[in-house]
Parts: structure tokens; sequence; C-alpha cells
């Protein structure tokens, strides 16, 4: 996927198009300017399901489901974690999970960056780092100092149509296949996003001695 097509893609949509009203449930989108934005708390996590209900919009890579988010009003720095949970049988090898790109759009909705999927992080439970079985991105945003406002979930298409690799022989190692491969890639899933305060980003520099 590349980020800067997609940043393209949108602007020229929203240089098109008015700003349209709330979206219908399922509806298929052609404005960023559209999106129903739920603002994220200052510190503290938001739960949210993708399913056959929820709006989708044509990215770069092609259609999916999304979550739009605007960021929250306290400002910044912060740390944004999004946690795609796994469905199904908690063996990965047989699992199936939404993976989660993250894009970050300005205040007028052209999109400044965008996460790589291929940098998932996959977190275990025993691990104490989820729940549930999860595909973890993080990224810091700092809104006081950027026109960065918005955040959206979605996926890329075509992962569930990739050809899966030979069977890992242990959960550890098939949580690295599917991260490589996108084994049991799904349009929809489970997801939470969570906001922390980022204080090492927020403190001034250390007077020189």
């Amino acid at each position: 996927m590349n980020p800067l097509r997609l940043a393209a893609t949108l602007a020229v949509l929203c240089a098109a198009l008015g700003v349209a009203g709330p979206a219908a449930a399922g509806a298929r989108l052609a404005d960023p300017a559209a999106f129903a934005f739920r603002t994220l708390p200052a510190d503290g996590s938001l739960d949210f399901t993708l399913d056959a209900d929820s709006p989708t919009f044509e990215f770069q890579s092609g259609p999916s489901a999304f979550g739009a988010f605007r960021l929250p009003a306290a400002g910044g720095p912060f740390r944004v974690e999004v946690r795609s949970f796994l469905s199904g049988p908690a063996d990965p090898r047989r699992a199936r999970v939404f993976y989660p790109v993250v894009a970050v759009l300005t205040d007028d909705f052209v999109v400044s960056r965008a996460t790589d999927p291929e940098l998932l992080r996959f977190d275990l439970p025993e691990l104490e780092l989820a729940s549930a079985p999860a595909y973890r991105v993080t990224l810091g945003l700092d809104p006081g100092h950027t026109r960065e406002r918005y955040l959206v979930v979605y996926t890329p298409a075509g992962l569930d149509r990739r050809v899966p690799r030979a069977a890992p022989a242990t959960p550890e190692a098939a949580a690295e296949a599917a991260r490589t491969a996108f084994l049991g890639a799904a349009p929809y899933g489970r997801l939470r996003i969570t906001v922390h305060p980022d204080e090492a980003a927020a403190a001034p520099p250390a007077a020189p001695h």
C-alpha cells in the first residue's frame, strides 16, 4: 500500500465532493468528510466492532469496513494503540483476524501518513500485553504541533486471498507466519483503541550540566 497514493485519492475526493451528512449503517462512502468520527478519550480505551453494518470506503488497496475517530481535544503528545482480537479458536493457525491499518488525517481530511501492515505485532495474554490474543499497531501523535486530527482504522483488501504457507507446528510459529503471510485475514473484527499520554515526549529537555 502506498500512503501517498491513498492521500492523493482522498484529497481528490474531498475536493470534488461537498461535505455530506452522517452515513447510514453499511453505506459505501466516497467522502471522508462524511465519516462519523467518534472522539477518542484523552487517556483510556474505546472498543468497537467492524461488521457488515459498518460503513465502507474505497481505499487505495480496495474497499474496507472502517472505524473513524477524532483525536482528543486535549492535544498531545500521546501514543495510540490499536488492537484487533482474534476470533474463533485460540490457536492462531485456525483463528480469523482483521489486520488493522491506521491512516492519520489532517484537519482537511488529507492522509498525512499510514501504518504498514507488515509491522503489526502479535500479543499473547500470557505476556500480559492483552486480555486475549490480538494484533497490535502503535503510533505517536502530537496534534498540538501538527494538523493531524483524525484516525481511520481499516484493513487492506485482498489479504484473505494470499496463498497460505505450510501449517506451523506451534502457536508462536503460527503467529509469526500469520504476521508475514496474513493467515486468517478477515474483513471484519473486534478491536480496541487506547490512548496513553506520552509523558516522555512532553517532558522538557534536561538542562545541560
